[in-house]
């Protein structure tokens, strides 16, 4: 364990025992405040970690990621019912990270048997705060505010629930909450964390949202007989309740794997009873921290599925309508808006300093043209297009360590990854072999290979074939696994 992580989450494990006596009906609501949220987007706490300035104030001194989790399994086997539930219909609790198919669901579960949660309202025309986004961002914002385009419509009948349109009364519940919250940080005046006011603000508001969404969820459990819920993430407040305070119930969850476990921060701690995985690696992965093999299954992501589908544009019209060149190789370069811009520019320097391509750069999140398509001739925007359009018309793929370098492996194109030193880094890519660099003058030596070397071609698809069978190994549609996940947990009635 590094001293980043060392630090991170002996600073977390204090967290949750310093203020484990906030309760509301009888849990300590502390294991639903989102530490991370807070501590991630703040650059200059996370510069003080890496430096390793928490450990003269750790109570308890984390000896490996494990302790976390331990925790956390201490706080989900206190609430847990003896006994299942059963009948009921599965509840999908659906967020901009689920990203399940439409016609997926359409196919897979009908509206006989499935509700949909969401956040917000359906109420058209609602105005909505357009206060300016700050770094401590509070999680009750991140769920109210949602933005319009991320609303979702009702999918061949399946009943849709807003949490939005869900009137609860607690304000005196929070206040009482609050106030020994406030308690707690008088008593910790000197504490390089809680006496920090934006985190102040930050731990007050999350009791607000937290205590809200539990009555939300408590209401829609007594109003919808449930069987089973799914979920995204359980690192959103709002489907941690869903699932711990479901599982109280007797009701089990399944959690999706949301993207590669590229950094362990953002998969500790596993909360759901079941959490679906793409493949191996992540099963070894979470079993290192001591997490049963039956709380665990490989099923991959119905996202994923969309490899299957015919592509929806003729490569001539695509290459017309992006501007490319017929006589070049394309090659499809996946960004994260202008992080490490500098490393992007000198890799497409190299390349093109021995050979012209058509570069598309797919930019993360923005769907703005990126500053790299301004500055080279032969870079292109994407226009729009989805990486599954994008990836039948492409000869390789190059991408930081992100989720889009497995779709595109999924979808038979050689992908190279640059990496770079990141907190909780996980290895993920480590299987690639020389497909993997550093330095993006080497990551270029390597395409270049790729295009002008048999042997290259070889083994370029060689560890592809390698890095898949254990990462993704299998073949059957993500969205019957998970259809067979569920009927398997379920408890049937009579």
């Amino acid at each position: 364990m590094d001293k980043f992580l060392k630090n991170y989450w002996s600073m977390y494990l204090d967290f949750l025992h310093d203020f484990e006596s906030l309760t509301y009906r009888d849990y300590e609501i502390v294991h639903f405040c989102h530490l991370p949220a807070y501590v991630l987007p703040n650059e200059n706490l996370m510069n003080q970690l890496k430096e390793g300035f928490y450990t003269k104030y750790a109570k308890r001194e984390v000896m490996s990621s494990k302790d976390i989790q331990d925790k956390f399994n201490a706080f989900t086997a206190k609430h847990k019912a003896n006994q299942p539930r059963s009948g009921g219909k599965i509840a999908i609790h659906v967020d901009k990270l689920l990203r399940f198919p439409n016609l997926s669901l359409q196919k897979k579960f009908s509206p006989a048997n499935t509700i949909m949660i969401t956040n917000g309202s359906n109420q058209k025309n609602k105005k909505r705060s357009a206060k300016k986004k700050i770094r401590a961002r509070p999680l009750n914002q991140t769920v109210v505010m949602t933005k319009q385009r991320n609303k979702i419509t009702q999918i061949q009948h399946i009943p849709l629930y807003y949490f939005g349109e869900m009137e609860v009364n607690v304000e005196l519940e929070i206040k009482q909450v609050q106030q020994k919250a406030r308690e707690i940080l008088a008593n910790h005046k000197d504490h390089p964390l809680y006496s920090r006011s934006t985190f102040q603000k930050w731990l007050l508001q999350n009791i607000s949202s937290v205590i809200i969404y539990m009555e939300k969820v408590e209401k829609l459990l007594e109003q919808v007989k449930i069987s089973c819920i799914v979920v995204s993430t359980t690192h959103s407040f709002i489907s941690r309740i869903l699932a711990v305070v479901g599982s109280s119930k007797g009701i089990p969850s399944i959690c999706m794997q949301h993207g590669i476990i590229s950094s362990e921060l953002g998969y500790i701690p596993k909360i759901a009873t079941v959490d679906a995985l793409y493949g191996q690696y992540e099963k070894d992965w979470y079993q290192q921290l001591g997490i049963d093999e039956n709380a665990l299954e490989i099923i991959g992501h119905p996202r994923f599925d969309q490899k299957y589908r015919q592509p929806r544009i003729k490569r001539n019209l695509f290459y017309q309508q992006l501007g490319l060149n017929h006589n070049r190789k394309t090659i499809m370069i996946a960004v994260r808006g202008n992080d490490d811009i500098a490393q992007w520019q000198k890799l497409i320097q190299t390349l093109n300093n021995k050979q012209t391509f058509n570069i598309l750069i797919k930019n993360y999140p923005s769907k703005q043209p990126h500053q790299l398509t301004k500055e080279f001739s032969n870079v292109f925007d994407t226009k729009g297009f989805g990486i599954y359009d994008l990836f039948p018309h492409v000869n390789a793929v190059i991408t930081y360590s992100s989720t889009v370098g497995l779709e595109a492996m999924l979808s038979n194109k050689i992908t190279f990854v640059l990496n770079k030193e990141f907190p909780g880094a996980t290895g993920y890519y480590q299987g690639l072999g020389d497909l993997m660099q550093y330095e993006p003058q080497q990551l270029a030596e390597k395409v270049i290979a790729y295009f002008t070397k048999a042997d290259s071609r070889h083994y370029a698809e060689k560890k592809r074939i390698e890095f898949l069978h254990h990462a993704y190994p299998s073949t059957q549609k993500s969205i019957d696994r998970l259809n067979e996940l569920v009927n398997r947990i379920i408890v049937k009635e009579g």
